[in-house]
């Protein structure tokens, strides 16, 4: 995997922080199926860009403030896994929040992300995509 695909990734992090949400969708395919964890209030998968922008959308309304935090990247041929955490504040209130650390696992077809699947972890990203640490 070349590192221009883990800097774009990164750049599409840091432009989601900024509320930047189409720049942090840049090189998503229309057609991507996302699935997220069942802590998140949408449970079903998303398909499309549109869907994906949509859920992002609905946490602006839950919060004021909201990033992602990363704590690690990893490069394994056709994915990239990412283990992050969510945080923010809530609208009208002072207190920070953070989901549990999770792994999402992109997927690439040449340069297009066709598939994002959010698991529990770190070892569960790895068994997903095949590989050890």
């Amino acid at each position: 995997m070349s590192r221009e695909r883990v800097e774009r990734m990164l750049a599409g992090y840091a432009a989601f922080n900024r509320g930047d949400l189409d720049a942090g969708l840049r090189g998503i395919g229309d057609d991507v199926r996302w699935e997220v964890l069942e802590v998140f209030p949408e449970q079903a998968p998303l398909h499309g860009r549109e869907d994906v922008l949509r859920f992002f959308e609905s946490w602006s309304q839950a919060f004021s403030e909201f990033r992602a935090e990363i704590e690690e990247v990893i490069d394994r041929e056709d994915h990239v896994i990412v283990i992050m955490h969510m945080a923010g504040r809530a609208h009208g209130s002072d207190a920070e929040v953070s989901t549990p650390t999770f792994a999402q696992i992109w997927t690439f077809t040449g340069e297009e992300v066709t598939h994002v699947r959010m698991v529990p972890g770190k070892e569960e990203a790895l068994a997903v995509v095949g590989g050890g640490p």
